[in-house]
């Protein structure tokens, strides 16, 4: 007869234990993206609004209609179900419920823009390290694509929130050494290698970085409070450039690679791409 033993397993008729089956979870996730294992698998990679950041795999999703009904496309908004032991790499996924197509992202700038925000969420995110509000954030992002196209405070207010709840948030309000709020026209300097805003007395001349006008670094600093919506309604008057050089560099530093998104956005939008930068553009928009 089967019966439970020890350390919670199941004994099998022939007198031999077996691990007990890893319970079933669910969670809404986004799809980040995924790739193609064997001749009819899945790997799919997901931000979770409960589990942060899972991969898992998809088995026969290649030709199931019913456990994964057009759900592991990238940009897709679904409810995961899966299967994962401790010790695995991969989770074992056993169905995805599509609730929200990605139809709204066959505009090639609107995909463009939407697999940005995606791709940058995938670089500064962890496997099994959920971080409260990430979700969130990136359900909104799409959203807004949904409703519109982006506007540059609109990607300036993703990159730093997103930079926030990742733990890097950038302190734009004051010298990062001295503590001093900027006042006056005392110019703010950006070390490249660092990431960190120092007044003048404090900033080290052998580093390379930029001189930024603290009234910019305000405006940005607004940013990082607002929902994404009111980011987007925040007037342009001539500041995108270097608002996108300033996020640009301080994601640099979080980034393992380049971002494919990045040249896709160039190519429909010629030199709408921050020199140097991974941090992008969008024509005559700008924060205010």
């Amino acid at each position: 007869m089967e019966g439970k033993g020890k350390g919670g397993l199941v004994k099998e008729s022939r007198g031999c234990l077996a691990p007990r089956v890893p319970e079933s979870r669910n969670s809404l996730a986004i799809v980040l993206r995924w790739r193609a294992y064997g001749e009819s698998d899945k790997i799919a990679t997901f931000l979770t609004e409960d589990f942060g950041k899972l991969t898992g795999i998809a088995k026969g999703a290649k030709n199931s209609r019913r456990r994964f009904p057009n759900s592991l496309e990238p940009l897709a908004r679904v409810r995961v179900h899966f299967r994962q032991k401790p010790t695995a790499n991969l989770a074992f996924l056993e169905s995805c419920e599509l609730r929200s197509s990605t139809a709204a992202f066959t505009d090639p700038t609107r995909y463009a823009y939407a697999s940005y925000v995606v791709e940058l969420t995938d670089q500064l995110t962890l496997e099994d390290d959920p971080v409260p509000g990430l979700y969130a954030l990136l359900d909104e992002a799409l959203a807004e694509l949904e409703r519109g196209p982006a506007t540059s405070a609109f990607l300036r207010g993703f990159e730093l929130q997103l930079l926030t709840r990742a733990g890097f948030e950038p302190q734009l309000d004051r010298c990062t050494r001295c503590d001093r709020v900027w006042t006056g026209d005392a110019r703010a300097h950006l070390s490249f290698s660092h990431g960190t805003m120092t007044c003048t007395a404090c900033r080290g001349f052998e580093e390379s970085g930029m001189s930024v006008d603290p009234v910019l670094l305000a405006r940005m600093a607004e940013l990082k409070t607002l929902s994404l919506a009111a980011c987007r309604e925040r007037a342009h008057d001539g500041l995108a450039r270097d608002a996108g050089q300033v996020t640009g560099r301080l994601l640099a530093l979080h980034l393992a690679r380049p971002l494919r998104s990045v040249r896709l956005i160039e190519q429909l939008a010629p030199g709408s791409v921050g020199r140097q930068t991974d941090s992008i553009e969008t024509p005559d928009e700008s924060v205010s």
